[in-house]
């Protein structure tokens, strides 16, 4: 019999990027000589990709070429400063990683992943890690990751509605990471809510068992 899989989001999830989502758009508006947003603005470009982020805090769209390489590299000089890891998410995945295969699907760039992966010493922990791509959506990438995987059984735990719908369109129960950045009514559209990391390791364990 296969493992189960476990599909995780990253950043609201298992990281909290929050300040490094504040510090690096802060450092990528004063680079690209545009007004400087406050913190509430910038808090809500952690989730979306960076295409759908540079409009929430008015980069044109002619320039977003030039926000996306910027960002990207002002994330990667302050991920090992300012990023860390929920409390209790390395237990969680050190109690997960014999009992189901472990993935992440997440809208960070491929060379933010691979940073976070080093830093935080997880190489290895994750079967497979999906990354953003500007053609595709979270939905369509958790879709090509189902394909090829082939899971028996498979959950998605997110903390965003996009991570939600994704694991819901793709025909997977999804739990609502409400520790995260999310809402109340997107935790909703979830079906199970964990409240804390050690709700959520109870309630994969038990996903695990069955």
């Amino acid at each position: 019999m296969k493992k189960p899989v476990i599909f995780f989001d990253w950043d609201g999830t298992l990281c909290d990027s929050m300040q490094l989502c504040i510090e690096e758009n802060r450092s990528t508006l004063r680079l690209l000589g545009l007004p400087d947003q406050p913190d509430e603005v910038l808090r809500r470009c952690n989730g979306p990709t960076f295409e759908e982020a540079a409009p929430i805090i008015g980069v044109p769209e002619e320039r977003m070429e030039e926000y996306c390489r910027i960002r990207l590299s002002c994330a990667l000089a302050l991920v090992e400063k300012v990023n860390r890891l929920f409390p209790g998410a390395r237990e969680l995945l050190s109690v997960l990683k014999n009992k189901a295969e472990l993935c992440i699907v997440s809208n960070g760039t491929q060379a933010y992943l691979t940073r976070c992966m080093q830093h935080f010493g997880l190489e290895g922990v994750f079967h497979r890690i999906v990354w953003s791509h500007p053609e595709r959506t979270k939905t369509q990438n958790l879709a090509g990751l189902m394909a090829e995987l082939q899971p028996e059984r498979a959950v998605m735990v997110g903390d965003r509605i996009g991570d939600i719908r994704a694991g819901r369109e793709n025909g997977l129960t999804t739990i609502a990471a409400a520790f995260g950045y999310g809402n109340d009514a997107e935790y909703a559209e979830a079906d199970l809510r964990a409240d804390s990391m050690a709700q959520l390791q109870e309630t994969l364990l038990h996903f695990c068992r069955d």
